[in-house]
């Protein structure tokens, strides 16, 4: 019988979500600020601009 090395898979998978995770993190925080101006700058800007809200 022939004897087999064991490699462990997980180590190597391990480091690449954790990549992944922080991309999708950074995505996450990107879109929120990217939606966040859009809301800001399309219907409160315009309102603030007209002396609506103060």
């Amino acid at each position: 019988m022939r004897n087999a090395i064991h490699k462990d898979w997980r180590g190597s998978r391990s480091q690449r979500r954790f990549r992944f995770d922080i991309d999708q993190i950074s995505f996450m925080g990107v879109l929120t600020v990217m939606i966040f101006a859009y809301i800001l700058f399309h219907f409160i800007y315009p309102m603030i601009s007209k002396g609506l809200l103060w």
